[in-house]
Order: C-alpha cells, then sequence, then structure tokens
C-alpha cells in the first residue's frame, strides 16, 4: 500500500458547479486538477450511468443552452489573459453533447463572472466593470482601444477612494464592480440592466423577472445589501428590500415571489446564520419561512481537498433544498409553508446539489474518499456513486481513520477527533500535532484533509476540534464577540488533556501545534499563554488586531464587531485580545508561513510576531510566498503548496523527532 505523499492532492479531481440539463435527465459538472501553471478545469457529462469528459481544459464557467447544447465561458486564445489586464474580454463557446468539437460562438468585451439563459437568443450575465470607464463594454472598438491606452499609461500607479479597496484572491478591487447585462447572442448586442455605481453579487431570473442582490456605493462598500426586481418587459425597477437592512445570501423564486436566505446581524453580529424569507413582489409583504440560529444555506466543514463548489441552495415552486452542517456533518434539509426536515443525512461534507430524474445529486465528501458525485433517491432511500474519479488511487492508499470522541466542558460537549497513523502500534510512542481550524465560524468533521493525512503518514499522531466559536451548533456556540482567546483556549487546552488521556501513545515532550488564519491566531496565542508545545506553525495568522482592523480587507466590519470594540473606543479591549501583548512570554519554535497577497490576514501580521518572539530570543524561521493569497494551503500554487507543507514538517521533525528531548 502506497503512503498519502506530499503532493498526493496531485491526483486528486475537483468537482464543482453541478447544473442539470433543462429536460432533468442528465447534468454537467467542471472537473479540475492542479498543474504546475494553476489550475485546469474541464466540462463533464453525467447521465446517472455513463460520465464523460466534454471539453478540453481552460473552461470558467458554463449554462446550458437546451438539452443538447452547452455555452462555456472561456480564454483561450494566445495573449487573452494579458490583454485582460487593461481591458474586459470573454470568449464564448457552443458544444454539443451528442458529439463534435467545441466551435467558438462570439467574443464579447466582458470580463463574464455569472452566467443565466434568457430565452433562445439571450444571455444574462454578471461582468466585472471598472468605475472609470463602466461601460466599457458599450464603447466602439476604437473608445475601447483609447480606454485601454489610458489603463496602460497609469497601470504604474494605484490611486485608493474607496473602502475597503483590496479582496484576498482578487488584489487591488478600488473601483471595481459586478454589473448585469443582457447579451445577444446573434448580434452581439449587449445592454447593461444595473447602474454604474450598483454592485451586483447575484441574480435569477423566472417570467422576465430579474431578483438581485446589489450594492451601491461611492465610496464604503457595506456588509449588507439591497433586493431589486427588474422586470424586463416593462423595464420596471423596485427596490424590494433597501440596501442597509439585511445581509442577503442566496437569492430564488417560488411561485412568483421572492424567497431568499438573509440575517440582519443584529443579535449575533456580522457572522450571524440567515433566516429564509418570502417576500410578495407585488405587495412588499415579507415573511418568516424558516427561523433558525442553525448555519443553512452552505457547507461549513472544512477540507483542503477542493476547488470551487456551486448551487448549495435550490429553490422550486414546492420547496426550498438547502445543505445544512449539524455539528460536523451537512444534511440537506426541505422547506416549506410547513417547515423543515432533513431528507438526507451525509456524513461528510456537501459542495453543490441538484435533482436530476427525480433524484437528488450531489457532489461531496464522506468516508475520507476524495469528492465524487452521488445520487439518492428519495423513494429507496438509497446513494450510489456516480463518479468514480479516484476508486484506483484510493484503493492503492493507506488512508487513516479519524476516531470521534467528544469532551465535556460545564454545559457542553467538544467533538473532536485523534487520527492515528495508519500502521500506529500500541507498543511505541508518538509525537503528535494540535490541528485547529480557521475561520473560527466553520468546523472540522470526518473528510479527508490532506495535511492531516500527510502527517499521519509521516508517523505523528494529529488531533482536531471544533472549540467554542466553530460552527454547526447554532449561533450562540460559535458567538466569540470580544472574547477571542479565553474560552476557546480554554477548550482547546481540556481538549489537548483529554487526547493525551486517551492516547498514552503520545509522547507528551513531542507536541506540535498549528493552525491557518483563526488557527493561526490561535497559535500564536497558545505559544504566548504555554510552553506545553514544543514546536508550532503559525500559517496565515493574526497577531495585532489594532493593525489588522486598519489593513486587511474586511477590517472595519468583521474585525471590529469580532473584537466588540474598535480602536476609538476600545483600543485595550482589542490589544488585550491581540497575540502580540504575550509575545515576550513565548518560549516555543515557530515557523511562520504567510503569503505576500494576503489580504485577510495581510502580511504584516505574520512579520509582527516573528520579529516580536526573534528579538525576545525564541528560535524561529518565516518563510513568506509570492504571488499567492490567503487560500494558499487550498488553492496554492503546485510547487507553492508542496513547499509550504515542507516547511513545517521538517520544523516539526526537527524539533518532535530529531531534538525532542534536547
Amino acid at each position: 500500500m502506497n503512503k498519502v505523499t506530499i503532493d498526493f492532492f496531485d491526483q486528486a479531481h475537483f468537482l464543482s458547479n453541478l447544473k442539470a440539463s433543462p429536460d432533468g435527465r442528465r447534468a454537467a459538472f467542471l472537473e479540475c486538477q492542479c498543474r504546475d501553471e494553476g489550475y485546469a478545469k474541464s466540462l463533464h457529462l453525467c447521465d446517472g450511468d455513463h460520465t464523460s469528459r466534454l471539453t478540453s481544459e481552460g473552461v470558467m464557467d458554463y449554462v446550458w443552452e437546451n438539452d443538447q447544447t452547452i455555452l462555456f465561458s472561456a480564454r483561450r486564445r494566445p495573449g487573452q489573459k494579458d490583454s485582460s489586464r487593461y481591458g474586459e474580454q470573454t470568449d464564448l463557446y457552443r458544444i454539443d453533447i451528442r458529439g463534435g468539437e467545441a466551435r467558438h460562438l462570439i467574443s464579447l468585451p466582458l470580463a463574464i463572472e455569472q452566467m443565466e439563459k434568457l430565452n433562445d437568443r439571450e444571455l444574462l450575465v454578471t461582468a466585472e466593470v471598472r468605475k472609470d470607464c463602466p461601460d466599457f463594454a458599450l464603447l466602439t472598438e476604437k473608445e475601447r482601444q483609447d480606454v485601454i491606452d489610458r489603463r496602460k499609461a497609469e497601470e504604474d500607479y494605484q490611486v485608493v477612494t474607496e473602502s475597503p479597496f483590496v479582496l484576498d484572491g482578487s488584489g487591488f478591487i478600488e473601483g471595481t464592480r459586478s454589473r448585469l447585462f443582457c447579451v445577444d447572442l446573434d448580434n452581439g448586442k449587449i445592454e447593461a440592466l444595473s447602474e454604474p455605481l450598483e454592485s451586483v453579487s447575484q441574480f435569477t431570473v423566472a417570467d422576465g423577472r430579474v431578483l438581485m442582490s446589489v450594492k451601491k456605493f461611492e465610496v464604503v462598500r457595506g456588509e449588507q445589501d439591497g433586493l431589486v426586481c427588474l422586470d424586463l418587459v416593462t423595464n420596471q425597477r423596485r427596490w424590494l428590500i433597501e440596501q442597509g437592512r439585511m445581509r442577503i445570501r442566496q437569492i430564488g423564486w417560488r411561485r412568483g415571489q421572492a424567497v431568499f436566505f438573509a440575517s440582519e446581524n443584529k443579535t449575533f453580529g456580522t457572522t450571524e446564520n440567515p433566516k429564509l424569507y418570502q417576500l410578495d413582489v407585488e405587495t412588499g409583504e415579507i415573511r418568516c419561512l424558516l427561523d433558525t440560529e442553525n448555519h443553512i444555506g452552505s457547507s461549513a466543514v472544512m477540507t483542503d481537498v477542493i476547488y470551487g463548489s456551486g448551487q448549495q441552495v435550490l429553490f422550486s415552486d414546492e420547496a426550498v433544498l438547502a445543505v445544512h452542517t449539524d455539528r460536523y456533518a451537512d444534511e440537506i434539509l426541505r422547506i416549506d409553508e410547513h417547515g423543515s426536515a432533513a431528507v438526507l443525512s451525509w456524513p461528510g461534507a456537501i459542495q453543490a446539489i441538484e435533482t436530476v430524474n427525480g433524484q437528488l445529486w450531489l457532489i461531496g465528501l464522506q468516508d475520507q474518499k476524495l469528492q465524487e458525485l452521488y445520487s439518492w433517491d428519495p423513494e429507496t432511500k438509497t446513494t450510489r456513486q456516480l463518479t468514480h474519479f479516484h476508486d484506483e488511487l484510493l484503493a492503492e492508499t493507506e488512508i487513516a481513520k479519524p476516531e470521534h470522541f467528544m469532551v465535556s466542558r460545564g454545559g457542553y460537549e467538544l467533538d473532536g477527533w485523534i487520527l492515528k497513523p495508519a500502521d500506529f502500534d500500541e507498543k511505541r510512542t508518538y509525537p503528535a500535532i494540535l490541528d485547529i481550524h480557521g475561520g473560527p465560524k466553520t468546523a472540522y468533521g470526518e473528510v479527508f484533509f490532506h495535511e492531516m493525512q500527510f502527517w499521519a503518514a509521516q508517523g505523528y499522531i494529529v488531533f482536531f476540534c471544533n472549540p467554542t466559536g466553530s460552527d454547526g451548533r447554532g449561533d450562540q456556540f460559535a458567538d466569540l464577540r470580544g472574547h477571542y482567546g479565553q474560552i476557546d483556549y480554554e477548550d482547546l487546552m481540556v481538549f489537548t488533556d483529554a487526547v493525551l488521556d486517551r492516547v498514552p501513545q503520545i509522547d507528551v515532550q513531542r507536541l506540535g501545534v498549528t493552525g491557518g488564519s483563526y488557527g493561526g491566531y490561535m497559535t500564536n496565542w497558545i505559544i504566548g499563554h504555554t510552553d506545553r508545545f514544543r514546536a508550532a506553525a503559525s500559517q496565515r495568522s493574526i497577531a495585532n488586531w489594532v493593525s489588522m482592523i486598519g489593513t486587511d480587507d474586511c477590517g472595519f466590519t468583521f474585525d471590529t464587531d469580532q473584537m466588540d470594540a474598535d480602536p476609538w473606543n476600545g483600543m485595550l479591549k482589542i490589544w488585550d485580545q491581540s497575540p502580540l501583548q504575550f509575545a515576550d512570554k513565548v518560549k516555543t519554535p515557530t515557523v511562520f508561513i504567510h503569503s505576500f497577497e494576503d489580504y485577510s490576514c495581510p502580511i504584516q501580521e505574520g512579520m509582527q510576531m516573528y520579529n516580536a518572539i526573534v528579538h525576545h530570543g525564541v528560535e524561529a524561521r518565516m518563510c513568506l510566498f509570492k504571488g499567492e493569497s490567503h487560500g494558499l494551503s487550498r488553492i496554492g500554487k503546485r510547487h507553492h503548496r508542496v513547499r509550504r507543507l515542507r516547511e513545517m514538517t521538517d520544523w516539526f521533525d526537527h524539533y518532535l523527532k530529531e531534538n525532542a528531548h534536547e
């Protein structure tokens, strides 16, 4: 049997964007693999019995044109990626699912993001535009070239007039909006449907009416959206929900009425879970279909072997189907006027759902497998695996199985796991690593996690849990506002004690700790409050909330909300929750992993903590990655992902294996 290797993700197929054909008889999806130069997506088709590949790599998004043809967007022509730096451009292709090569259909002066079919000849699309020329797609070719020349002349400068002006994974977003357009595929005519200063985050169309969630701003891009209905026949446009009232998530149509998930953020702040609402477009009457404090509408279960996702809510006249995380596993809820009920419990994580041939299809992970496409029959209550991308790979590889147990903490219990090497020997002793998830409002579960599986294959016991602040257990459990580093730290230490009691084979002198984002914050916090860990790896971390608030991509919303203070009215409270304050207490050798283009936890956070502990005589190392964002461990370049994991593993090997008792 083979062991999980450091580059095991190379062999993974990442599935996403599951969409049924108009007749509901089959579905398409995107399959992606990691390449040296990036991530390459291709379009696949499944009818329930057979899966086939439709295109070569390079697909961006797609939409069913009819039962036999699919339109997809791509940038395939030489030099096209470079030209898009200055001007918006996307090519559309048409492919017949019955056979034949994809044919180029039209080139559009739009940076297309989302597509939806309007009728037999028109598409609705959202596309990124820039405030310096929001009508770029509507100009003549000569006028567009003048804009491109002007942008080239200004490329050495970045002028900022908005906030936030950066977004992780996108870089500088100053002056950008997502605008809604109608595209005529026959003649290439483009019509703008939203205003220049509006940013449309999502839209859906039914019976000639477009429902869209919108932010309109000139300087400050707020957290909360508005909901707009546009009648394409009369061109009448109405705000159904004024901007600033709610943070709107998924939207859809049901029996001619608008339905949407949204939170007002009044009780539990910016991380408050959404409720499901239904709004009568004619009368404006709004009512709540599902009032819950539980996570609903997407999966909260973490993994590092996915790339992209898909629709996790399905709207229909009969009911709404939505992915829901219950503690550490997902389920699919059916919601209607009579309430909600779980129709499918899934022992893992779900990334996309769709209805095909009267069945529920999903892309997900379970039982320590990598992603596959599955169907669930509501009559027989049986699940069938439809794709088999990884059967042979997993059959030849030793995969460790996590052992779930619970730890009592006063009035609640923590879910935790221990991942032992597949060849675990009770007569041996082992080094161990505490792995802390990000968020903090996410959750670990019983799904394949490459980082942990690799360390188990290297002879480590890995243990992990969902402390207070995690998702899947309601708003109250997830609420850490103003108390970072307090009860969550205590939870992690009590959990560590329980693991050591449960597994006497762990050498208490050879403990490591790591985590990314919030997990990096907690790693920094832990090494400033205890020296029980022999080595640490702090990834994309937070050291100083005061500096975070002024530099990251959500500081004046998320950060001030989570600190329950701002620098003008609660500086000491913010500083008290900052690991940097306790850097002079650190004794644990620590490696810091950070990315230059991380705008969620900016690079100076890792730098501050590194410099602080080095100046206090602690052994440390910092590895900074050029051209990477906050998502390095999941969507980073292939060789960067390998180097990241090698840096941490070498560090742990040195302190937990080679020199453990020095």
